[in-house]
């Protein structure tokens, strides 16, 4: 079977480049088709392997914190084709006494949990609502003889998914299709006449030109749009492609997704497009009729793609597929226009997901810097992944060489050539968006870097910074169980290896271990006589250890 032979050739390319065993290589396999991360940065960010053993792991095989969106995605994988009772129930039961309870059993955890268990006790003590997603991923298929136990968990804990090992094909074979061009579409709304209007004045559509791009608001039912679904999924094998790629990041569940769904199943989904802001389409061509045709507004469009309100008809759609009856007498509010300029395209996106952050990891990814950085990775025989799917798709990656995406490895060049090791441990969000304003605003300090000139100095300083990235990351898995500071401060450690740039790392490594080690100690100390407690998370996060390494070792710093 296709499947299996993908599978498997996967499995056993990772086991051979990290030495693990197959039901470890499957996990990692699965952890990476869901985040779309690269094999390496969930081997060392994400699975709660510690050099190839899961002992101690609390129950967890990966733990990812997205700090910034509050949100917590928990793994457990089973390589084996048996879907039970007692593992699905064992996975939520760790869970709660983990990161319900705060580790009531008093379990031992290895580094790697124990980081992330700190990482989410502060983001909690800080009073953020932390958003939980489980993930439970088997070998097996989801049968008549284990559905009814699957969806009797799935019915009692929301925030669980469970995905079988074709579930984990079509994640994959997704993530591969975003690197495809999108299909030609070509749809025809059918816009609702007002009902409350005169006869001779219908009110179907409010239309107007700027210029040249048209503007037409209207009321269309829910069935008509899941219509446009059915045809995107009909001509481009999936729904996924009819959404801009600077939204396409929110297709998970999230708390909106709950609300949309309850008002939709409620008896007053009738009520929907008072309760909705609806959704935003822009489109190549529009033609529009002169009047009404048969008492009809059809509304002609090519390649109409949705920038706001994806999770309003991603959530209508799954309504749909239920029942579409249950979308009878429902409308939704549309707002459409016609332009094929990319920079209109772009600030309208921007400017109707006010309430939702843009995705600046898919934004960055067409710059230009990019080709040249990508260029001169593959020289090196290093995958350079800048979009959504490289990862199964980029020949390096597929081939286990090494490889980073592009948001990581920028996060750490900001860190360290841009000296601001705080600002990319706290937000990797306002990195990308930092330096996607920088590819274009001409006043912006890093615009030679990231302008996309040929001549840039960026290239080689990317390359530069993953060789230390990489190199930090080593020493991390060597030193944990020494000293455990030592999870926390990759961006740290990187800024000052940078800074020293000497030719011998190990020695350069030793020199900043000794120093953060004793401006930790001094912290606590300071922090103890002033009756407060000291936690890594919180110093690594702070501009405080930027400024005692830059004392202990004479660091000065560039002037941008």
């Amino acid at each position: 079977m296709n499947r299996d032979l993908f599978l498997d050739g996967f499995i056993e390319r990772i086991c051979k480049r990290f030495g693990l065993t197959p039901d470890f290589a499957f996990e990692i396999l699965a952890i990476s088709a869901v985040l779309d991360f690269t094999f390496d940065e969930v081997v060392d960010h994400v699975s709660t392997l510690e050099n190839g053993s899961g002992s101690h792991d609390g129950g967890i095989d990966g733990i990812y914190i997205d700090e910034e969106e509050a949100v917590i995605h928990l793994f457990q994988v089973k390589s084996g084709s048996h879907l039970g009772d007692n593992v699905l129930a064992k996975f939520l039961n760790d869970y709660r006494n983990l990161f319900v309870f705060g580790n009531a059993s008093q379990i031992p955890l290895n580094a790697k949990v124990s980081q992330a268990f700190a990482s989410y006790q502060a983001l909690a003590y800080s009073g953020r609502t932390i958003e939980t997603r489980l993930h439970f991923i088997f070998g097996g298929d989801i049968s008549t003889q284990n559905r009814e136990l699957a969806q009797r968990y799935l019915n009692a804990n929301e925030m669980l998914t469970i995905y079988d090992k074709n579930d984990l094909y079509e994640q994959i074979e997704s993530l591969v299709a975003e690197n495809k061009k999108r299909k030609p579409v070509h749809f025809s709304f059918m816009a609702q006449k007002s009902n409350i209007s005169l006869k001779s004045d219908p009110q179907a559509l409010i239309s107007f030109q700027i210029q040249n791009v048209k503007a037409i608001n209207f009321r269309l039912t829910a069935l008509d749009l899941c219509r446009l679904l059915e045809t995107e999924k009909q001509i481009n094998k999936r729904i996924d492609s009819v959404f801009s790629d600077n939204i396409r990041g929110f297709l998970d569940y999230n708390r909106t997704n709950k609300k949309i769904r309850e008002t939709l199943q409620s008896n007053y989904a009738e009520y929907f497009p008072f309760l909705n802001n609806g959704i935003t389409i822009i489109a190549e061509q529009v033609k529009l009729p002169g009047e009404m045709q048969a008492g009809l507004y059809p509304i002609e469009v090519k390649n109409p793609m949705i920038v706001n309100g994806l999770q309003t008809t991603h959530v209508i759609f799954e309504v749909y597929q239920k029942d579409p009856t249950a979308l009878e007498g429902v409308f939704v509010l549309v707002r459409l226009y016609e332009t094929s300029d990319p920079e209109l395209v772009e600030k309208i996106t921007d400017a109707t997901n006010t309430q939702s952050p843009i995705n600046f990891r898919d934004k960055i990814s067409n710059k230009e810097f990019n080709r040249y950085t990508k260029a001169l990775f593959e020289m090196n025989n290093i995958g350079y992944l800048c979009k959504r799917g490289d990862t199964f798709e980029n020949s390096l990656s597929r081939s286990l060489d090494e490889s980073i995406h592009a948001d990581h490895l920028l996060k750490f060049w900001y860190a360290s050539v841009y000296e601001k090791p705080e600002l990319a441990k706290n937000s990797k969000a306002k990195v990308l968006e930092d330096i996607f304003d920088a590819t274009s605003l001409v006043s912006h300090p890093l615009h030679t870097r990231f302008s996309g000139s040929p001549d840039s100095p960026v290239y080689a300083e990317l390359l530069h910074v993953y060789r230390l990235y990489r190199f930090v990351t080593a020493q991390r898995h060597e030193r944990c169980e020494q000293a455990d500071f030592v999870m926390y401060g990759d961006e740290l450690f990187c800024y000052g290896l940078h800074k020293l740039g000497g030719d011998d790392k190990q020695a350069d490594y030793r020199l900043l271990f000794d120093a953060i080690k004793g401006a930790i100690e001094d912290e606590k100390a300071i922090l103890t006589n002033k009756g407060l407690s000291y936690a890594h998370n919180a110093y690594f996060k702070s501009a405080k250890a930027r400024y005692d390494l830059n004392r202990a070792l004479g660091f000065v710093e560039t002037q941008w």
